[in-house]
């Protein structure tokens, strides 16, 4: 071993090898109990999102059992108008696919002959957006949504039981360790910062989502609420979350009334998206912390190979957790910071003043 700098131990490369090893044979057991894994994660985040309200009850007085019941059936009630509301949807577009289909073939036929005369002969346009496109769509978002409903009630049990037993575990754990251990507060902290972020981030999505819904309307374009709810949800997505969202509704936009506001309806959400995020999004979340994004990408890659579908929603609040317990040892800050963590360490000098108002 030789000193650093900073005074603290240089490891070793044998040191950096096992940390390696052990970190992927941790990120391929996770991988295998991905079907395990994912609902208990959504469990959890779901909790925290709705934890507030919850002690909210508790404060009223209300007894845990009562407060709790009205916690299910107010969580439900959202979960099951938003099922019924998509299954409506889903199922009404489902029954006219055959019709859309054979409008988007027509189109497809005018656009062909329209190229031709611009003298581009070798640009096939069905190669680019197929008439099966739709349904291929349709089946990617009706697959992600039967693979969440399918854990619905498992995800709603384990957030009772976190709600319930959420104080109590986390007073067991401070009573059986140091009073300012770092790990156990920057746990809170990061809880914090996950109902933060994902509040922050759902209204962003929300107002995306209304842009989108008022512009289908305006356009007359069919099942504007469908692509709405779609947009709001798949929006937690980084990056491609919209895209694949809006792509049947641009689909739809050309098969139903061609070329001209399929365009019009993209340079709508080209200016919504413009708005929400970088007019929006950086008045709600800049004292937020601050990822990079090219952690959040790459956070992206890997949370989704690692659980499938629901490690691409979960992928930036299993990060932040990532990133609040690297802060909280000396050997890895330096990492933590890299990943774009603004906010100091709890246990860094000058923390506690810069966390101050």
């Amino acid at each position: 071993m030789f000193a650093m700098d900073n005074g603290l131990p240089r490891p070793s490369f044998f040191r950096i090898i096992v940390a390696l090893a052990a970190t992927v044979v941790v990120l391929v057991g996770m991988r295998l109990a991905a079907p395990i894994l994912n609902p208990i994660l959504f469990a959890v985040v779901v909790a925290l999102l709705f934890g507030p309200l919850y002690s909210w009850l508790k404060r009223r007085g209300l007894p845990t059992p009562l407060a709790l019941v009205i916690m299910l059936v107010f969580v439900g009630a959202i979960f099951l108008g938003l099922i019924f509301t998509l299954g409506a949807s889903i199922g009404r577009f489902t029954e006219r696919l055959g019709f859309y289909a054979s409008q988007l073939d027509g189109r497809l036929d005018e656009l062909d002959a329209l190229i031709e005369r611009l003298g581009l002969s070798n640009v096939d346009l069905r190669e680019v957006v197929k008439p099966g496109a739709l349904a291929e769509a349709l089946g990617v978002v009706l697959s992600g949504i039967a693979g969440f409903l399918s854990d619905l009630f498992l995800i709603l049990a384990i957030m009772l039981f976190l709600l319930a037993e959420g104080g109590a575990m986390m007073d067991r754990l401070r009573a059986s360790v140091a009073e300012d251990n770092p790990q156990v507060r920057r746990l809170t902290e990061v809880g914090q910062n996950v109902v933060r972020q994902f509040g922050l981030r759902a209204i962003v999505n929300l107002f995306t989502a209304l842009g989108v819904t008022v512009l289908l309307v305006v356009l007359g374009v069919d099942f504007p609420l469908l692509w709405g709810i779609l947009t709001f949800f798949l929006s937690f997505v980084p990056y491609i979350g919209l895209f694949i969202a809006l792509t049947p509704a641009v689909v739809l936009a050309l098969a139903e009334f061609g070329l001209g506001r399929a365009l019009l309806f993209i340079v709508g959400v080209i200016v919504v998206n413009v708005v929400a995020e970088n007019v929006l999004s950086p008045m709600l979340m800049g004292r937020g912390l601050n990822l990079s994004p090219t952690v959040v990408f790459l956070s992206f890659i890997l949370w989704a190979w690692v659980l499938g579908g629901p490690g691409a929603f979960l992928a930036v609040p299993i990060t932040l957790f990532v990133i609040g317990m690297l802060e909280t040892f000396p050997e890895t800050r330096w990492l933590a910071s890299l990943m774009g963590a603004s906010s100091p360490s709890s246990g860094s000098p000058g923390a506690e003043a810069d966390r101050a108002p």
